[in-house]
């Protein structure tokens, strides 16, 4: 019953913050217009069809996909305080776009940058994994260590390369700081079409997931091709924060949260937290940003920041809760 009534609560508050979203901002729009809008796309307003509404949906998207990429690190490496920030895989995948930025590989085709944040992200995750196979297994806390030893290394090396460049400090700080401002309709298509193959991926690898969650011996004894789960997981942890890095910058926290309070309210069954992962991702990105917005209009607050004020006291909380030190 608890369940039922988190999700009605979560699917209405997202429909609401959604709402709320497209109607605000320069131009307003009352909940009557969005909906004749939505329904009549083509004769919508220019301003909501290439501005606010690439911008709204695309914080739904990456608030999903964060989600989902900190539910599958925390599975793939058993740890709770897995997430692609923290583990410095968005670091990766943001010094991988400024470094194909300095040397102008941007322009080789048109989503060259969404490339380069996916191979950024997957050289992270390797890493990572790497370093837990260390001498067996690898504590919590050591894990966590290294991975924000990661993240400061790669942030380190992409300022340097901003530092060095003007081109590139110009071009790199603008990208990495407009979250989702600088969204528009073909970036928000490509990141559906990205999202959709791997959410569906998950979920065929929901049931193995739950298996590998109880110990990759156990899993291998109970028949599990470990190592191609665990390749798999990898690339759709990568797929996911590259996608989302290349179309908000860093933002952290929401991969660390989400899987969290889902997991605490539902249980472990990969299947029902890949699909609320939508939800309440979306939820907490759409209301972020938002919340950015709002604040202080016109002035906007990166979403970055309102994800950071919300995870840090979550972090030290699961920190504390989990004893890793």
């Amino acid at each position: 019953m608890r369940e039922k009534i988190f999700i009605i609560i979560i699917i209405f508050l997202l429909i609401i913050s959604i709402f709320l979203s497209l109607s605000f901002g320069a131009k307003r729009y009352t909940f009557q217009e969005i909906i004749n809008f939505i329904f009549n796309f083509k004769n919508s307003d220019e301003l909501f069809v290439k501005i606010r509404f690439p911008r709204v949906f695309a914080s739904l998207f990456v608030g999903a996909s964060l989600s989902i990429a900190g539910l599958l690190s925390q599975t793939l490496f058993l740890n709770p305080l897995a997430d692609p920030f923290l583990f410095g895989i968005s670091s990766g995948a943001n010094f991988f776009v400024t470094l194909s930025l300095f040397l102008g590989l941007d322009a080789l085709f048109k989503f060259s940058l969404s490339f380069f944040s996916f191979l950024g992200a997957l050289f992270s995750v390797s890493i990572i994994y790497l370093i837990s196979k260390i001498k067996g297994k690898i504590t919590p806390l050591n894990l966590l260590l290294s991975g924000i030893a990661i993240n400061y290394l790669f942030s380190s090396l992409s300022t340097f390369l901003i530092i060095w460049g003007r081109d590139v400090l110009n071009k790199s700080v603008f990208w990495s700081l407009t979250g989702f401002s600088n969204v528009d309709m073909n970036k928000f298509l490509f990141l559906v079409l990205i999202f959709i193959p791997s959410f569906i991926t998950s979920i065929f690898l929901s049931f193995n997931l739950d298996v590998y969650s109880l110990g990759e011996d156990q899993a291998k004894t109970l028949g599990i091709n470990t190592n191609l789960l665990k390749t798999l997981t990898l690339i759709l942890i990568s797929i996911l924060t590259g996608i989302s890095v290349y179309v908000s910058g860093i933002i952290g926290f929401v991969g660390l949260m989400v899987p969290n309070i889902l997991r605490e309210i539902f249980g472990l069954k990969h299947i029902k937290l890949l699909f609320l992962s939508i939800f309440f991702g979306g939820l907490l990105l759409t209301l972020s940003d938002l919340f950015g917005r709002a604040i202080f209009y016109p002035n906007e607050i990166p979403v970055a920041t309102i994800t950071s004020f919300l995870g840090v006291p979550f972090f030290l909380y699961v920190l504390w809760k989990e004893k890793v030190f």
